[in-house]
């Protein structure tokens, strides 16, 4: 694992973004280089650290920021511009961290105890194998793209626990030592993000090394009675699809403004300026319309997490869904730019290619699924309630 300096014991929010700023020219840099690699490089994530990312939402009275949901999404929106998997990545950092701060007290000290700049891979589907012992559990399986996982000592895994008639979801906190990472990673798109498969065989995980994903998805978990920031007690699924659709915007943006300078100085066959064309006047006007509706949806949804009161069913449907339609939206407009680009980006190096499929490898993500999101909203408008077969709604 790499490991620089310790990251500065405060920041602003305005401290953070600039630190992302004056990161993303060295990652757009490495971009090429991470997919070729298919994972980021040390020194990135070495500067993530040094820049406080883990830190970004852990509570100030343990020496992380006491940030919102809000300068995470900026965070990842500014570097997904420059390059899709060094955001993604960027993203998890923080947004495991949190979770962290959200299991029982001792779990945290076992994992911070050298300090809060740990990177922490997880794989959340819940593939593990559990079995309740003494004082714990034993889990085996395997657990697949666990992004970034290479340079994190401890990763979080899923599985299920025979507790009672109901199996239980859980995640499991292992440290190092308990898990072989064999690669897996040979992908069309997001191959920087090194999202290799992590295997466990018969690992012993403590009691307080388990979170539930229940409590998760309440907002009650054991960090919720630790801290009295709101982030603590903010449902898991208000939030969590944030990781997800915030690197797609923030790439749908880069490829736009990738696209438009470019274009500015392109020629048709007969010489004249591309510019003055009407037909990519129109599509990119309709093309950037969609950016900006996807921009406006997710900060709204990133900003109605900070408002615990006005929770409700109705709301966290609507915050889903507005996730898919991020996706869908964005997925919308950079197909049209490659459309309006022609051969030309398809060049092996063009970071328009990388980005179209980016954008379309991340639309993938469980979480973004249009037919399960969209349903859940249409099923509370039309009476329903939700769906009892998933249980993260």
């Amino acid at each position: 694992m790499p490991h620089g300096p310790a990251a500065p014991s405060n920041a602003t929010r305005e401290t953070i973004l600039e630190r992302t700023r004056a990161l993303a020219p060295r990652f757009a840099e490495r971009a090429q280089a991470a997919e070729e690699a298919r994972r980021i490089p040390p020194q990135s994530v070495n500067e993530m650290l040094e820049a406080g990312f883990a830190r970004i939402l852990l509570p100030r009275r343990i020496g992380g920021y006491g940030l919102g949901f809000d300068t995470w999404f900026e965070v990842m929106r500014e570097l997904s511009k420059v390059d899709a998997s060094h955001a993604w990545c960027a993203g998890l950092i923080i947004h495991h961290a949190h979770l962290i701060a959200q299991y029982p007290e001792p779990a945290q000290r076992a994992l911070w105890a050298d300090g809060l700049d740990v990177p922490i891979a997880a794989s959340f589907a819940p593939n593990m194998q559990a079995i309740a012992v003494d004082g714990g559990y034993r889990i085996s399986g395997s657990g697949p793209f666990a992004s970034g996982v290479d340079y994190c000592p401890w990763v979080m895994l899923g599985g299920m626990v025979a507790d009672g008639p109901t199996p239980v979801w859980k995640f499991f906190l292992v440290p190092p030592g308990e898990y072989k990472v064999h690669d897996t990673w040979f992908t069309a798109g997001m191959r920087g993000t090194g999202s290799k498969t992590i295997v466990t065989d018969n690992a012993f995980v403590p009691e307080s090394r388990a979170l539930p994903l229940a409590e998760l998805r309440d907002g009650k978990t054991p960090g919720s009675a630790l801290y009295s920031d709101v982030i603590f007690r903010t449902p898991f699924f208000y939030y969590a699809p944030i990781s997800f659709a915030a690197p797609m915007l923030g790439t749908a943006q880069g490829a736009y403004a990738l696209f438009r300078e470019w274009t500015r100085k392109r020629r048709t066959q007969t010489g004249a300026a591309m510019a003055e064309t009407t037909a990519i006047q129109v599509r990119m006007a309709r093309a950037a319309a969609d950016i900006d509706a996807a921009d406006l949806l997710l900060r709204r949804a990133t900003h109605v997490t900070d408002a615990p009161e006005l929770y409700s069913p109705a709301l966290l449907a609507r915050s889903v869904r507005d996730f898919a339609r991020v996706s869908e939206l964005t997925v919308a407009a950079v197909d049209a730019i490659v459309a309006l680009s022609g051969t030309a980006c398809f060049d092996a190096c063009h970071p328009i290619q990388r980005a179209w499929r980016d954008i379309h490898f991340m639309s993938m993500h469980i979480s973004l699924n249009p037919e399960m999101n969209f349903a859940h909203f249409g099923r509370l408008e039309l009476g329903l309630g939700r769906d009892a077969n998933r249980p993260w709604f």
